[in-house]
């Protein structure tokens, strides 16, 4: 199961990688700016989907028979997507009629439709994806998410020919996650069952729980991904570009981490109902010791091929690179330790003090961003990100330390 999720994650990262490197040498600074803001939209958007839906659905399919499971994601899947359509078609009015007032030029118009469609297409796509992630079946994930990643490759480099660049691969992303769910649909339905309505209502009644996750994906994207948007706003698109850019070569970090993350929920529970949280605790601290290992090896290789990589790959020289790889390499290796040990909270439903935690690490990030562009620019922006993430990784080792002494407290009292 972990090497069939490593491989589909390094799929999606090597294409998202080659996206990147493709607009950055063949379009504009501004051009490009603008995709990484559309893209960070649709991650934020994906996030919240799978942060209010994957928890409950996960904890409830465990406790289900084959086809209970079937009512209960048959009829998420069918509630979360007449929603989606009503929001679809709100915004693509509202960007309409922002237009004919003058609001935006007709190439951001574009862009921002293109973007319309690409979230509906993408979170449907997510959606299956997250419902075989649960079925332990990232075999069937992988097979679904080669053909997307071919069309979205062979897409952006055609894009990058065209007038305008951003909207025409955010298109071929949707068109791409279009082809994907289609894929995804019919191994759901050929393997598993599927009764649309067997469960109604459930998207409320999972509400008090997904609600509380949702609001910790979304917080934590504010410092993860949001500072694009102030950095838009304070300095320029520009200026996004070349973070993205830096940022965009410490891809691969990510790879074994979001590669086993769809996975360790799951895992996480099971160990946790079989053993108890001090083997958890054990077993997520060596995940996270094995990935803050590789990551210093990825970066200590990254710094020396940096000359190369900025002249030759990319073609594009900016100012503050290497200051910009440091920050990144540093928030990197935060954030990969974090995203191991905090599924023992995740497996206790401990949404609530998760999201607090995350609500209070996103404020001071931005405080500090805002600070730190006013006074270095572009470096500025990232200095409240590691912050925000020293914050984040320090809180969750110490509720993860209450938590190991409530319930070995609990234990001595029984």
């Amino acid at each position: 199961m972990f090497s069939s999720a490593v491989v589909d994650q390094a799929v999606l990262s090597a294409a998202n990688l080659l996206v990147g490197v493709l607009l950055i040498r063949r379009s504009t600074d501004l051009e490009y700016g603008w995709y990484v803001l559309v893209w960070n939209a649709l991650l934020l958007l994906t996030a919240l989907q799978n942060a209010f839906i994957g928890p409950p659905m996960v904890v409830r399919m465990s406790q289900l028979d084959a086809a209970g499971r079937g009512d209960l994601t048959a009829s998420l899947f069918q509630e979360q997507r007449r929603l989606y359509f009503a929001v679809a078609a709100i915004a693509a009015i509202v960007i309409g009629f922002g237009a004919q007032a003058g609001w935006m030029g007709g190439n951001i118009m574009w862009i921002l439709l293109a973007g319309v469609v690409a979230a509906l297409c993408s979170l449907h796509r997510e959606m299956l994806r997250l419902v075989l992630h649960a079925y332990r079946r990232p075999e069937a994930v992988l097979g679904a998410d080669i053909p997307y990643v071919i069309l979205l490759i062979s897409g952006a480099a055609l894009a990058t020919i065209t007038p305008m660049p951003a909207a025409a691969t955010v298109s071929a992303l949707g068109l791409a996650a279009a082809v994907g769910f289609w894929l995804l649909r019919r191994r759901v339905l050929g393997s598993h069952a599927w009764t649309p309505g067997g469960a109604p209502g459930i998207l409320r009644s999972i509400a008090p729980m997904g609600l509380w996750s949702a609001s910790g994906a979304g917080i934590h994207w504010t410092f993860g991904q949001g500072y694009s948007y102030l950095v838009a706003g304070v300095l320029s698109v520009e200026a996004v570009a070349a973070i993205a850019a830096a940022r965009l070569l410490m891809m691969p970090i990510n790879l074994l981490s979001s590669g086993i993350r769809s996975l360790m929920l799951p895992l996480t529970s099971g160990w946790l109902h079989a053993h108890g949280a001090p083997t958890v605790i054990r077993r997520l601290t060596l995940f996270a010791a094995g990935m803050a290992t590789i990551s210093l090896c990825y970066f200590a290789v990254m710094w020396l091929l940096r000359d190369w990589i900025f002249g030759t790959v990319l073609n594009k020289h900016f100012d503050s690179r290497d200051p910009l790889l440091l920050m990144w390499s540093a928030i990197f290796l935060l954030t990969v330790i974090r995203d191991q040990i905090v599924y023992l909270l995740a497996a206790r439903e401990r949404f609530r003090i998760m999201a607090g935690l995350t609500l209070g690490s996103a404020v001071l990030s931005i405080l500090i961003s805002y600070w730190g562009m006013l006074q270095y620019g572009q470096v500025g922006a990232l200095l409240g990100m590691l912050v925000g993430e020293a914050v984040s990784l320090t809180g969750t080792i110490v509720l993860i330390m209450r938590e190991s002494r409530i319930r070995q407290e609990s234990l001595a009292t029984a």
